[in-house]
């Protein structure tokens, strides 16, 4: 199968985690932009939970495009 299909046959779960890691980088970067007004643990701990996110957010984007469900 072409990889067009495999991406329309999973449309829905790969919306759901590109939603989330665009999230996460917006999240990262109002973050980033605040620094100077927030306390550093609580820049240090927004920025590790965004990065985490993005990470799970991507490797289960990778998963379900090359190891998912069978449709």
């Amino acid at each position: 199968m072409d990889l067009l299909q495999f991406l329309y046959d999973r449309a829905i779960p790969l919306t759901l985690f590109t939603t989330l890691g665009l999230f996460s980088l917006m999240f990262a970067f109002a973050l980033y932009k605040s620094k100077p007004r927030l306390s550093k643990g609580l820049v240090t701990i927004g920025m590790s939970l965004s990065f985490l996110l993005l990470l799970i957010s991507a490797a289960s984007f990778v998963f379900t495009v090359f190891l998912g469900y069978n449709s």
